[in-house]
This record gives structure tokens, sequence and C-alpha cells, in this order.
């Protein structure tokens, strides 16, 4: 009886545990979530991220393997983040394409 209490008990908490994460997530007023994992599989990546721009807006977030990314994709919103917003950014781990990006070069 007492086991079938536990097996009872289990999901319940795990329900409450899950319950508890996404009522956080909800009040960190993140940007939209692109759903899936399709964006890794499209051949011409640079188009699919333009279309995710159109219906999500400038700034969204992808799931890129385990890990959220958020999308900074016109020219303003990088500008605001990047520059006017800087101090707000200068905490965070350097993403992998930041080596290939244009960031670290004259001009921007």
């Amino acid at each position: 009886m007492l086991l079938l209490g536990l097996l009872l008990l289990l999901p319940l908490l795990a329900g409450a545990r899950l319950l508890w994460n996404w009522w956080k997530l909800r009040s960190l007023h993140l940007p939209p979530l692109a759903p899936g994992f399709l964006h890794l599989l499209q051949p011409d990546l640079p188009i699919y991220l333009l279309g995710l721009t159109q219906k999500f807006g400038p700034i969204y977030r992808l799931h890129l393997g385990l890990q959220d990314v958020v999308v900074l994709n016109s020219k303003r919103t990088i500008e605001e983040a990047m520059v006017k917003k800087w101090a707000d950014f200068a905490g965070r781990p350097e993403p992998l394409t930041s080596p290939n990006s244009s960031c670290r070069q004259a001009g921007v």
C-alpha cells in the first residue's frame, strides 16, 4: 500500500514541478519561441530565419540542441542590444557564432 502511495505521489510531484517551471518562465517576458527543431534541417537557413522574422518579429528564440538562443534579426534591434543596452549583455557567455560574425570587424 505504501508503494502504491509513493507511485501515485511521484507523478503528482513531477507535474507540480513542471507547472512551477512553466509559471516562472511566463513571468520572465521572453521573446516568442519558434516551435520545433526543423530550422536545423533547412537547406537555406538565412531565408528561413527571415520568414520567422515576418512571423514572430525581429526578436525571437530558437532551440539549438538543448539551449535556447535569442535571435536579433534587424539592424535596429542589434544596434539597440549591442550599443545602447550593452551592459545587459556584458556578462553573457560568448556564442559559438561570434568568431564568424562581422561585429569584430570595422564598420559595425
